[in-house]
Protein backbone atom coordinates (compact mmCIF):
# COMPACT_ATOMS: atom_id res chain seq x y z
CA UNK A 1 0.00 0.00 0.00
CA UNK A 2 2.86 2.19 0.57
CA UNK A 3 3.62 3.15 -2.97
CA UNK A 4 -0.23 3.92 -3.51
CA UNK A 5 -0.59 7.87 -3.74
CA UNK A 6 -2.20 9.38 -0.92
CA UNK A 7 -3.70 12.84 0.66
CA UNK A 8 -6.08 13.80 2.66
CA UNK A 9 -9.98 13.66 1.25
CA UNK A 10 -12.56 16.52 2.61
CA UNK A 11 -14.75 16.03 -0.95
CA UNK A 12 -18.27 16.70 -0.16
CA UNK A 13 -20.61 13.53 -1.37
CA UNK A 14 -21.52 13.24 -5.45
CA UNK A 15 -24.91 13.57 -6.35
CA UNK A 16 -26.80 10.15 -6.74
CA UNK A 17 -29.60 8.41 -8.60
CA UNK A 18 -32.54 7.72 -6.25
CA UNK A 19 -32.09 5.22 -3.95
CA UNK A 20 -32.61 1.41 -5.36
CA UNK A 21 -31.05 -2.37 -4.47
CA UNK A 22 -28.30 -3.51 -6.95
CA UNK A 23 -30.87 -5.78 -8.34
CA UNK A 24 -32.54 -2.88 -9.95
CA UNK A 25 -29.54 -1.57 -11.09
CA UNK A 26 -27.98 -3.89 -12.18
CA UNK A 27 -31.47 -4.81 -14.58
CA UNK A 28 -31.46 -0.35 -15.51
CA UNK A 29 -28.33 -0.59 -17.43
CA UNK A 30 -28.82 -4.18 -18.70
CA UNK A 31 -32.28 -3.38 -20.72
CA UNK A 32 -30.66 -0.43 -22.04
CA UNK A 33 -26.88 0.43 -20.97
CA UNK A 34 -26.41 3.30 -23.47
CA UNK A 35 -29.77 5.15 -21.88
CA UNK A 36 -29.21 4.34 -18.25
CA UNK A 37 -25.56 5.61 -18.44
CA UNK A 38 -26.43 8.59 -20.10
CA UNK A 39 -29.50 9.72 -17.60
CA UNK A 40 -27.10 9.31 -15.03
CA UNK A 41 -24.52 11.59 -16.07
CA UNK A 42 -27.08 14.21 -16.03
CA UNK A 43 -26.60 14.66 -12.20
CA UNK A 44 -23.07 15.64 -13.13
CA UNK A 45 -19.63 15.14 -13.88
CA UNK A 46 -19.31 12.52 -11.23
CA UNK A 47 -22.50 11.23 -9.85
CA UNK A 48 -23.30 8.32 -7.40
CA UNK A 49 -25.93 5.10 -7.16
CA UNK A 50 -25.43 3.59 -3.09
CA UNK A 51 -27.45 0.89 -1.85
CA UNK A 52 -27.07 -1.41 1.56
CA UNK A 53 -24.34 -3.54 -0.74
CA UNK A 54 -23.01 -1.62 -3.79
CA UNK A 55 -21.53 1.89 -4.30
CA UNK A 56 -20.46 2.61 -7.82
CA UNK A 57 -19.82 6.28 -9.37
CA UNK A 58 -20.23 7.30 -12.71
CA UNK A 59 -17.34 9.75 -13.30
CA UNK A 60 -17.73 11.89 -16.99
CA UNK A 61 -15.46 15.45 -16.37
CA UNK A 62 -12.59 14.90 -18.57
CA UNK A 63 -10.21 16.27 -15.19
CA UNK A 64 -11.35 13.39 -13.14
CA UNK A 65 -11.75 10.69 -16.27
CA UNK A 66 -7.69 12.05 -16.02
CA UNK A 67 -7.50 11.42 -11.85
CA UNK A 68 -8.96 8.14 -12.38
CA UNK A 69 -6.90 6.60 -15.23
CA UNK A 70 -3.83 8.65 -15.07
CA UNK A 71 -2.75 11.00 -12.21
CA UNK A 72 -3.82 8.30 -9.39
CA UNK A 73 -4.05 5.37 -11.36
CA UNK A 74 -2.13 3.41 -8.40
CA UNK A 75 -5.41 4.10 -6.49
CA UNK A 76 -7.41 2.43 -9.10
CA UNK A 77 -7.48 -1.31 -10.00
CA UNK A 78 -9.07 -3.72 -12.17
CA UNK A 79 -13.12 -3.54 -10.70
CA UNK A 80 -12.86 -7.06 -9.12
CA UNK A 81 -15.86 -8.65 -10.46
CA UNK A 82 -15.26 -7.74 -13.83
CA UNK A 83 -11.81 -8.95 -13.88
CA UNK A 84 -13.10 -12.38 -12.31
CA UNK A 85 -15.48 -12.43 -14.76
CA UNK A 86 -12.77 -11.25 -17.79
CA UNK A 87 -10.30 -13.71 -16.52
CA UNK A 88 -12.46 -17.01 -17.49
CA UNK A 89 -12.06 -15.95 -21.30
CA UNK A 90 -8.95 -13.83 -21.63
CA UNK A 91 -6.90 -15.84 -18.70
CA UNK A 92 -4.22 -13.75 -16.91
CA UNK A 93 -2.93 -12.12 -19.87
CA UNK A 94 -2.14 -8.28 -20.43
CA UNK A 95 -5.52 -7.01 -19.80
CA UNK A 96 -5.99 -8.45 -16.91
CA UNK A 97 -3.28 -9.09 -14.60
CA UNK A 98 -2.17 -6.33 -12.47
CA UNK A 99 1.18 -5.50 -10.21
CA UNK A 100 4.71 -6.54 -10.91
CA UNK A 101 3.31 -9.46 -13.48
CA UNK A 102 1.46 -7.04 -15.76
CA UNK A 103 4.63 -4.65 -16.31
CA UNK A 104 6.69 -7.87 -16.93
CA UNK A 105 4.40 -9.17 -19.25
CA UNK A 106 3.94 -5.00 -20.95
CA UNK A 107 8.12 -4.88 -20.94
CA UNK A 108 7.43 -8.04 -23.58
CA UNK A 109 4.84 -6.80 -25.55
CA UNK A 110 5.49 -3.19 -25.95
CA UNK A 111 8.17 -3.42 -28.38
CA UNK A 112 5.56 -4.59 -31.05
CA UNK A 113 3.87 -1.73 -31.37
CA UNK A 114 6.55 0.19 -31.93
CA UNK A 115 6.39 2.75 -35.10
CA UNK A 116 9.35 1.30 -36.58
CA UNK A 117 7.68 -1.97 -35.98
CA UNK A 118 3.89 -1.00 -37.47
CA UNK A 119 5.78 0.27 -40.12
CA UNK A 120 6.97 -3.15 -41.20
CA UNK A 121 3.78 -4.30 -40.79
CA UNK A 122 1.89 -1.86 -43.21
CA UNK A 123 2.39 -4.24 -45.92
CA UNK A 124 0.84 -7.64 -44.37
CA UNK A 125 -1.82 -5.09 -43.44
CA UNK A 126 -2.55 -3.82 -47.27
CA UNK A 127 -2.12 -7.26 -48.33
CA UNK A 128 -4.89 -8.64 -46.64
CA UNK A 129 -7.19 -5.60 -47.21
CA UNK A 130 -6.67 -6.21 -50.69
CA UNK A 131 -7.32 -9.74 -50.39
CA UNK A 132 -10.93 -8.45 -48.65
CA UNK A 133 -11.15 -6.40 -51.48
CA UNK A 134 -10.71 -8.53 -54.55
CA UNK A 135 -13.65 -10.80 -52.36
CA UNK A 136 -16.06 -7.65 -52.44
CA UNK A 137 -15.81 -7.83 -56.43
CA UNK A 138 -17.90 -10.53 -56.21
CA UNK A 139 -20.48 -8.84 -54.14
CA UNK A 140 -20.31 -5.62 -56.99
CA UNK A 141 -20.89 -8.65 -60.39
CA UNK A 142 -23.51 -10.22 -58.49
CA UNK A 143 -25.39 -6.78 -57.22
CA UNK A 144 -25.51 -8.62 -53.79
CA UNK A 145 -26.22 -7.20 -50.28
CA UNK A 146 -23.76 -8.61 -47.47
CA UNK A 147 -23.00 -8.93 -44.33
CA UNK A 148 -20.35 -6.27 -43.61
CA UNK A 149 -20.08 -7.34 -39.59
CA UNK A 150 -18.44 -10.55 -40.70
CA UNK A 151 -16.62 -9.11 -43.58
CA UNK A 152 -14.63 -6.62 -41.22
CA UNK A 153 -13.95 -9.89 -38.48
CA UNK A 154 -12.53 -11.33 -41.19
CA UNK A 155 -10.36 -8.48 -42.59
CA UNK A 156 -9.19 -8.12 -38.75
CA UNK A 157 -9.11 -11.70 -37.83
CA UNK A 158 -6.49 -12.46 -41.57
CA UNK A 159 -4.67 -8.73 -40.19
CA UNK A 160 -3.82 -9.99 -36.68
CA UNK A 161 -2.60 -13.19 -37.89
CA UNK A 162 -0.23 -12.05 -40.53
CA UNK A 163 1.36 -9.25 -37.92
CA UNK A 164 1.00 -10.19 -34.72
CA UNK A 165 0.79 -14.01 -34.82
CA UNK A 166 2.90 -14.87 -37.52
CA UNK A 167 0.35 -17.62 -39.15
CA UNK A 168 -2.55 -17.74 -41.74
CA UNK A 169 -5.54 -17.86 -39.48
CA UNK A 170 -8.01 -17.49 -42.86
CA UNK A 171 -8.82 -20.99 -43.10
CA UNK A 172 -10.30 -20.72 -39.43
CA UNK A 173 -12.06 -17.35 -39.77
CA UNK A 174 -15.96 -18.62 -40.31
CA UNK A 175 -14.99 -20.48 -36.30
CA UNK A 176 -13.05 -17.78 -35.19
CA UNK A 177 -15.52 -15.43 -35.99
CA UNK A 178 -18.15 -17.51 -33.67
CA UNK A 179 -15.96 -18.25 -31.19
CA UNK A 180 -15.43 -14.68 -30.27
CA UNK A 181 -19.02 -13.92 -30.60
CA UNK A 182 -19.81 -16.49 -28.20
CA UNK A 183 -17.33 -15.30 -25.59
CA UNK A 184 -18.29 -11.83 -25.89
CA UNK A 185 -21.78 -12.78 -25.45
CA UNK A 186 -20.68 -14.93 -22.20
CA UNK A 187 -18.71 -11.47 -20.79
CA UNK A 188 -22.11 -9.68 -21.56
CA UNK A 189 -24.22 -11.49 -19.79
CA UNK A 190 -21.75 -12.27 -16.61
CA UNK A 191 -20.89 -8.75 -16.50
CA UNK A 192 -24.17 -7.64 -16.65
CA UNK A 193 -25.66 -10.31 -14.11
CA UNK A 194 -25.18 -9.50 -10.35
CA UNK A 195 -26.06 -13.54 -10.07
CA UNK A 196 -24.75 -15.69 -12.52
CA UNK A 197 -25.35 -19.44 -13.30
CA UNK A 198 -22.32 -21.35 -12.31
CA UNK A 199 -20.30 -22.58 -14.90
CA UNK A 200 -20.41 -26.24 -14.19
CA UNK A 201 -24.42 -26.32 -14.67
CA UNK A 202 -24.48 -27.65 -18.29
CA UNK A 203 -26.82 -24.39 -19.42
CA UNK A 204 -26.74 -23.69 -23.26
CA UNK A 205 -25.00 -20.79 -22.41
CA UNK A 206 -22.09 -22.48 -20.52
CA UNK A 207 -22.21 -25.05 -22.70
CA UNK A 208 -21.70 -22.76 -25.88
CA UNK A 209 -19.29 -21.17 -23.59
CA UNK A 210 -17.06 -24.11 -22.98
CA UNK A 211 -16.66 -24.93 -26.52
CA UNK A 212 -15.83 -21.62 -27.48
CA UNK A 213 -12.68 -22.12 -25.46
CA UNK A 214 -12.26 -25.54 -26.30
CA UNK A 215 -11.60 -24.33 -29.83
CA UNK A 216 -9.73 -20.92 -28.75
CA UNK A 217 -7.44 -23.02 -27.19
CA UNK A 218 -6.75 -25.57 -29.85
CA UNK A 219 -6.40 -22.71 -32.44
CA UNK A 220 -3.63 -20.81 -30.30
CA UNK A 221 -1.84 -24.03 -29.27
CA UNK A 222 -1.36 -24.83 -32.62
CA UNK A 223 -0.09 -21.47 -33.69
CA UNK A 224 2.37 -21.36 -30.75
CA UNK A 225 3.28 -25.75 -31.61
CA UNK A 226 3.97 -24.57 -35.24
CA UNK A 227 5.87 -21.41 -34.69
CA UNK A 228 8.40 -23.52 -32.09
CA UNK A 229 8.42 -26.24 -34.98
CA UNK A 230 9.40 -23.67 -37.52
CA UNK A 231 12.22 -22.09 -34.94
CA UNK A 232 10.08 -19.05 -35.31
CA UNK A 233 11.27 -16.64 -32.47
CA UNK A 234 14.72 -16.60 -34.33
CA UNK A 235 14.57 -12.94 -35.71
CA UNK A 236 11.39 -12.36 -36.89
CA UNK A 237 9.39 -9.31 -36.12
CA UNK A 238 5.76 -10.56 -35.46
CA UNK A 239 4.69 -10.76 -31.72
CA UNK A 240 4.70 -14.24 -31.18
CA UNK A 241 8.13 -14.27 -31.92
CA UNK A 242 9.21 -11.92 -29.45
CA UNK A 243 6.91 -13.82 -26.87
CA UNK A 244 8.29 -17.00 -27.52
CA UNK A 245 12.03 -15.10 -26.95
CA UNK A 246 10.55 -14.10 -23.75
CA UNK A 247 9.09 -17.12 -22.65
CA UNK A 248 11.39 -19.71 -23.77
CA UNK A 249 10.03 -23.99 -23.01
CA UNK A 250 8.38 -23.46 -19.78
CA UNK A 251 5.35 -24.81 -19.64
CA UNK A 252 3.50 -22.96 -17.13
CA UNK A 253 5.01 -20.11 -19.11
CA UNK A 254 3.20 -21.42 -22.30
CA UNK A 255 -0.52 -20.51 -20.71
CA UNK A 256 0.57 -17.00 -20.03
CA UNK A 257 1.76 -17.08 -23.88
CA UNK A 258 -1.93 -18.26 -24.72
CA UNK A 259 -3.51 -15.80 -22.53
CA UNK A 260 -1.47 -12.83 -23.90
CA UNK A 261 -2.02 -14.19 -27.71
CA UNK A 262 -5.61 -14.73 -26.83
CA UNK A 263 -5.95 -11.03 -25.87
CA UNK A 264 -4.30 -9.86 -28.90
CA UNK A 265 -6.51 -11.96 -30.71
CA UNK A 266 -9.91 -10.78 -29.73
CA UNK A 267 -9.25 -7.33 -28.68
CA UNK A 268 -7.04 -6.54 -31.96
CA UNK A 269 -10.17 -7.76 -34.06
CA UNK A 270 -13.18 -6.76 -32.37
CA UNK A 271 -12.28 -3.21 -31.71
CA UNK A 272 -11.24 -2.80 -35.05
CA UNK A 273 -13.67 -4.84 -36.69
CA UNK A 274 -16.55 -2.55 -35.26
CA UNK A 275 -14.93 0.42 -35.72
CA UNK A 276 -14.80 -0.27 -39.17
CA UNK A 277 -18.68 -0.97 -39.97
CA UNK A 278 -19.71 2.38 -37.74
CA UNK A 279 -17.06 4.25 -39.88
CA UNK A 280 -18.91 2.73 -43.71
CA UNK A 281 -22.03 3.90 -41.85
CA UNK A 282 -21.38 6.91 -40.69
CA UNK A 283 -19.66 7.62 -44.32
CA UNK A 284 -22.73 6.33 -46.09
CA UNK A 285 -25.40 8.61 -44.29
CA UNK A 286 -23.25 11.64 -44.65
CA UNK A 287 -22.12 11.88 -48.12
CA UNK A 288 -20.89 15.07 -47.74
CA UNK A 289 -17.83 13.61 -45.83
CA UNK A 290 -17.93 10.33 -47.85
CA UNK A 291 -16.73 12.55 -51.07
CA UNK A 292 -14.08 14.19 -49.12
CA UNK A 293 -12.84 11.20 -48.00
CA UNK A 294 -13.13 9.81 -51.79
CA UNK A 295 -10.87 13.45 -52.98
CA UNK A 296 -8.59 12.74 -50.91
CA UNK A 297 -7.61 9.13 -51.61
CA UNK A 298 -7.65 10.11 -55.29
CA UNK A 299 -5.38 12.84 -54.38
CA UNK A 300 -3.29 11.15 -52.18
CA UNK A 301 -2.88 7.79 -54.11
CA UNK A 302 -4.65 7.54 -56.75
CA UNK A 303 -5.03 3.92 -57.79
CA UNK A 304 -1.91 2.71 -56.62
CA UNK A 305 -1.24 0.61 -53.21
CA UNK A 306 -0.58 2.88 -50.00
CA UNK A 307 2.15 2.61 -47.99
CA UNK A 308 3.04 3.49 -44.37
CA UNK A 309 4.93 7.01 -45.59
CA UNK A 310 1.08 7.32 -46.94
CA UNK A 311 -0.35 7.50 -43.58
CA UNK A 312 0.57 10.82 -42.80
CA UNK A 313 -1.03 12.38 -46.05
CA UNK A 314 -4.00 10.49 -45.10
CA UNK A 315 -5.79 13.12 -42.79
CA UNK A 316 -8.90 13.41 -43.38
CA UNK A 317 -8.83 9.76 -43.39
CA UNK A 318 -7.54 9.79 -40.31
CA UNK A 319 -9.93 12.61 -39.28
CA UNK A 320 -12.74 9.78 -40.55
CA UNK A 321 -11.50 7.27 -37.60
CA UNK A 322 -11.01 9.40 -34.85
CA UNK A 323 -14.78 10.89 -35.45
CA UNK A 324 -15.94 7.42 -35.79
CA UNK A 325 -14.87 6.25 -32.67
CA UNK A 326 -16.22 9.63 -30.93
CA UNK A 327 -19.07 8.46 -31.88
CA UNK A 328 -19.01 5.09 -31.48
CA UNK A 329 -16.01 4.27 -29.46
CA UNK A 330 -15.27 0.65 -28.56
CA UNK A 331 -16.30 0.21 -25.47
CA UNK A 332 -18.73 2.06 -23.40
CA UNK A 333 -17.95 2.54 -19.82
CA UNK A 334 -14.13 1.11 -18.53
CA UNK A 335 -14.61 0.32 -14.64
CA UNK A 336 -12.33 -0.03 -11.51
CA UNK A 337 -11.82 -0.45 -7.79
CA UNK A 338 -10.81 2.53 -5.33
CA UNK A 339 -8.32 1.17 -2.90
CA UNK A 340 -8.41 4.09 -1.09
CA UNK A 341 -10.69 6.88 0.04
CA UNK A 342 -9.86 9.65 -3.18
CA UNK A 343 -10.78 13.07 -3.89
CA UNK A 344 -12.32 13.52 -7.40
CA UNK A 345 -13.31 16.97 -8.97
CA UNK A 346 -14.29 18.05 -5.64
CA UNK A 347 -16.20 14.81 -4.55
CA UNK A 348 -15.41 12.14 -2.15
CA UNK A 349 -14.81 8.37 -3.58
CA UNK A 350 -14.82 5.62 -1.29
CA UNK A 351 -12.48 2.89 -0.68
CA UNK A 352 -13.84 -0.49 -2.33
CA UNK A 353 -16.01 1.34 -4.47
CA UNK A 354 -16.40 0.33 -8.08
CA UNK A 355 -15.56 3.48 -10.27
CA UNK A 356 -16.62 3.78 -13.78
CA UNK A 357 -15.82 6.39 -16.63
CA UNK A 358 -17.91 6.59 -20.19
CA UNK A 359 -16.59 7.65 -23.35
CA UNK A 360 -19.83 7.13 -24.49
CA UNK A 361 -21.21 9.69 -22.50
CA UNK A 362 -17.84 12.50 -22.52
CA UNK A 363 -17.67 11.86 -26.11
CA UNK A 364 -21.23 12.87 -27.09
CA UNK A 365 -21.00 15.38 -24.03
CA UNK A 366 -22.35 19.52 -25.19
CA UNK A 367 -20.18 20.25 -22.46
CA UNK A 368 -16.99 19.24 -24.35
CA UNK A 369 -18.09 19.00 -27.92
CA UNK A 370 -20.09 21.22 -30.34
CA UNK A 371 -23.23 19.75 -31.94
CA UNK A 372 -22.05 16.18 -30.48
CA UNK A 373 -24.36 14.47 -32.39
CA UNK A 374 -23.04 15.47 -35.90
CA UNK A 375 -20.66 12.94 -37.51
CA UNK A 376 -17.81 16.17 -38.09
CA UNK A 377 -14.49 14.39 -39.35
CA UNK A 378 -13.02 17.93 -39.50
CA UNK A 379 -13.69 18.80 -35.71
CA UNK A 380 -10.08 16.73 -35.44
CA UNK A 381 -8.18 18.98 -37.49
CA UNK A 382 -5.51 20.73 -35.58
CA UNK A 383 -6.91 24.44 -35.70
CA UNK A 384 -10.76 22.92 -33.93
CA UNK A 385 -8.59 20.62 -31.80
CA UNK A 386 -6.87 23.34 -29.57
CA UNK A 387 -7.68 23.83 -26.01
CA UNK A 388 -9.72 19.89 -26.07
CA UNK A 389 -8.65 17.91 -22.73
CA UNK A 390 -6.85 15.08 -23.20
CA UNK A 391 -10.01 13.35 -22.03
CA UNK A 392 -12.57 14.95 -23.36
CA UNK A 393 -11.54 11.80 -26.32
CA UNK A 394 -10.24 8.65 -25.15
CA UNK A 395 -11.10 5.73 -27.11
CA UNK A 396 -8.08 3.65 -26.04
CA UNK A 397 -8.49 4.36 -22.74
CA UNK A 398 -6.01 6.19 -20.84
CA UNK A 399 -2.92 6.34 -18.80
CA UNK A 400 -0.44 3.07 -17.91
CA UNK A 401 -3.33 0.75 -19.05
CA UNK A 402 -4.29 2.33 -22.25
CA UNK A 403 -4.77 0.05 -25.31
CA UNK A 404 -1.41 -1.14 -26.03
CA UNK A 405 -2.83 -1.55 -29.48
CA UNK A 406 -3.89 1.95 -30.38
CA UNK A 407 -1.62 2.84 -33.01
CA UNK A 408 -1.90 -0.54 -34.98
CA UNK A 409 -5.59 -0.15 -35.13
CA UNK A 410 -5.36 3.39 -36.10
CA UNK A 411 -3.20 2.12 -38.80
CA UNK A 412 -5.04 -1.02 -39.95
CA UNK A 413 -8.44 1.27 -40.03
CA UNK A 414 -7.24 4.37 -41.99
CA UNK A 415 -5.31 1.96 -44.25
CA UNK A 416 -8.83 0.07 -45.15
CA UNK A 417 -10.99 3.30 -45.54
CA UNK A 418 -8.97 4.40 -48.15
CA UNK A 419 -8.45 1.24 -49.96
CA UNK A 420 -11.82 0.47 -49.86
CA UNK A 421 -12.76 4.21 -51.21
CA UNK A 422 -10.38 3.73 -54.21
CA UNK A 423 -12.38 0.94 -55.94
CA UNK A 424 -16.21 0.83 -54.16
CA UNK A 425 -18.08 3.17 -52.32
CA UNK A 426 -20.52 1.13 -49.64
CA UNK A 427 -24.29 1.73 -49.26
CA UNK A 428 -25.88 0.70 -46.12
CA UNK A 429 -29.75 2.01 -46.58
CA UNK A 430 -31.24 0.71 -42.78
CA UNK A 431 -30.53 2.19 -39.66
CA UNK A 432 -27.99 0.72 -37.41
CA UNK A 433 -28.73 0.55 -33.75
CA UNK A 434 -25.50 0.43 -31.15
CA UNK A 435 -26.29 -3.03 -28.96
CA UNK A 436 -23.30 -3.33 -26.74
CA UNK A 437 -22.31 -6.56 -26.16
CA UNK A 438 -18.85 -6.43 -24.77
CA UNK A 439 -18.08 -3.44 -27.56
CA UNK A 440 -20.36 -1.72 -29.00
CA UNK A 441 -21.75 -3.63 -32.08
CA UNK A 442 -24.39 -2.90 -34.26
CA UNK A 443 -27.21 -4.82 -33.78
CA UNK A 444 -27.70 -7.39 -36.10
CA UNK A 445 -24.96 -7.23 -37.79
CA UNK A 446 -25.08 -4.30 -41.41
CA UNK A 447 -26.18 -5.55 -44.32
CA UNK A 448 -24.55 -3.57 -47.24
CA UNK A 449 -23.68 -3.51 -50.65
CA UNK A 450 -21.17 -2.17 -52.89
CA UNK A 451 -21.00 0.81 -55.92
CA UNK A 452 -17.80 1.29 -58.34
CA UNK A 453 -15.99 4.07 -56.89
CA UNK A 454 -15.72 5.06 -60.33
CA UNK A 455 -18.81 5.76 -61.30
CA UNK A 456 -21.42 8.58 -60.00
CA UNK A 457 -22.78 8.27 -56.87
CA UNK A 458 -26.32 7.17 -56.51
CA UNK A 459 -28.68 9.09 -54.63
CA UNK A 460 -29.87 7.56 -51.33
CA UNK A 461 -32.89 5.32 -51.31
CA UNK A 462 -35.62 6.89 -49.58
Amino acid sequence: MASVPTHKVSGVLAPALPFSSIFRFQKQARDDVLGFITRWAELGGVARFESRLFVAYLVTAPEGVQRILQDNNKNYRKEVRSARVLRIVMGDGLAISEGDKWRAQRKVVQPAFHWQRLAGMAASMVDAIDSMLNRWEMFVARGNAFDLSSETSRLALDIVGRTLLGDDVREEAETLERVLVDLFTYLNYALNHFLVVPRFIPTARNRALSRALRELDLLLYRVIDRARATNCGNGTSDLLAMLLEAYGDDTVKRVELRDNLGVMLGAGTETTAVALGWAWYLLAKNPEAERALHREVDSVLGARRPTFDDLAKLAYTRMVVDETLRLYPPAVAISRTAILDDEVCGFKIRSGSTVLTSQWVTHRSPLYWEEPEKFDPERFASDRSQGRHDYAYYPFGGGPRMCIGDRFSLMEQTLALAMTAQRFRVRIDDEIVPDPVFTLRPADGIRARLERASAPPALPRI
